[in-house]
């Protein structure tokens, strides 16, 4: 028996890698999240570093209920609509003015650990291009997948028979394990559509995709989805992306070094906003910017990850928090609405598990400041797994465990 043992043992050890036991695990584990219960009712709590931060009073007013929410998006232009993402799949149409919803597409997602269907971006011209783009996770010849793809909307602007048609793939891009897949899409004032990668998942980046620029994990992408008929793509490389021509350097990268791009937006200014998850110690927001490398696995906010990095040689975020205020952050948006003016231009975000919500300045254009100004939103009884912005300017955010989705408004 002990030969048998030893024998079967063995076998595991040369057929089984480090990366699939490491996948299986993760794949596995689901966890369950769930706030701490110290808020109670509708009122928030201003605890720690933030009850001696300047405050600003918000309420928050609910609008929809969906199923652990991962994207809340409004098409441009005046419109009723609020289009919700859940992780399982479903994609659903908000009808605000009727309040009436109901599922607009149903995707076939896998769901492990952080995969799912993770983002949402229509054509700048919708709905006159009635056109939007969507990443999600799926499962393919055995191995995860982020599907970036591009879809048309018959009926754009009637809710009963409003449907996506014609999915046309953009990119397809091999995730190593179920974790820091990103998702985020957002198109820029440029025209072109920008894409969230994480670095691939697991602890510390094992497979160094963060500082791998010939990889498209870890960066932040920008394309254009017109087909490019010389080299057969279904997408366009802008010719201004920074690497282009660059030997080991994947044409489509913006900047790289990014871990998890857990939600990023455009400012006012054009500008890419972007919210990184850390794993030990920070999380931090980067104003993204052409070619630069942010420096995971090496920085994690403005600190050394790797024991002796040369912090000088990357891009610094900056905005950091530390784990005594949270544990994940959730990127949100510049607030441009009139319902709250305390916030007028300040970028509004959260975090995941601590649900504290703050509102920071963005530095000028061609700075990059370090900001130590945090003004504080409170504390709620909430999981914060993404924000919106509608065409106002007001900032949405959605409860991962209820699945509410709430509008931010004046008490």
């Amino acid at each position: 028996m002990k030969i048998q043992i030893f024998v079967l043992f063995s076998f595991l050890t040369l057929s089984v890698s480090c990366d699939d036991i490491g996948r299986s695990i993760l794949k596995n584990y689901n966890k369950k999240y769930e706030t701490d219960g110290q808020v109670l009712g509708s009122k928030p709590l201003f605890i720690g570093v933030d009850a001696n931060r300047k405050q600003v009073a918000i309420a928050l007013q609910e609008v929809v209920k969906v199923k652990e929410p991962t994207d809340i998006q409004f098409p441009p232009g005046d419109s009723p609509f609020l289009f919700a993402l859940e992780k399982t799949g479903n994609m659903i149409l908000f009808h605000r003015e009727k309040k009436i919803s109901r599922v607009l597409a149903k995707f076939n997602v896998i769901t492990d650990s952080e995969e799912g269907l993770l983002g949402l971006a229509f054509h700048p011209q919708f709905p006159k291009q009635p056109k939007l783009y969507t990443n999600y996770v799926k499962s393919a010849a055995n191995k995860d997948v982020t599907i970036v793809s591009e879809w048309v909307v018959e009926n754009p602007t009637n809710y009963e028979s409003m449907k996506l048609v014609n999915e046309r793939v953009l990119l397809q891009v091999e995730q190593p394990y179920p974790n820091h897949n990103g998702g985020q899409l957002a198109f820029g004032l440029d025209g072109h559509l920008y894409i969230g990668l994480g670095d691939g998942g697991w602890r510390a980046d094992p497979k160094n995709n963060g500082q791998n620029p010939n990889t498209l994990l870890g960066s932040i992408l920008r394309i254009s989805p017109t087909p490019d008929f010389q080299s057969k793509k279904p997408y366009s490389i802008p010719s201004d992306n920074p690497f282009v021509g660059k030997a080991g350097y994947a044409p489509e990268t913006f900047a790289y070094g990014i871990r998890n791009p857990w939600r990023m937006s455009f400012s006012p200014d054009g500008r890419l906003l972007v919210a990184d998850v850390g794993q030990d110690a920070y999380e931090e927001v980067d104003i993204i910017l052409s070619g630069k490398n942010y420096g995971w696995n090496q920085t994690e906010g403005f600190h050394c990850f790797t024991d002796g990095c040369n912090t000088a040689l990357y891009e610094p975020p900056f905005y950091e928090y530390g784990r005594e205020e949270g544990q994940s952050i959730t990127g949100g948006y510049v607030y441009t609405g009139s319902a709250i003016p305390a916030l007028k231009g300040m970028y509004v975000f959260g975090d995941f598990i601590q649900g504290k919500i703050w509102a920071i300045p963005v530095p000028k254009p061609g700075e990059n400041t370090k900001v130590t100004e945090t003004t504080a939103l409170g504390k709620w009884n909430l999981l914060i797994p993404t924000f919106g912005r509608d065409n106002e300017g007001e900032i949405f955010l959605a409860d991962y465990q209820s699945g509410t989705i709430y509008k931010m408004v004046k008490p």
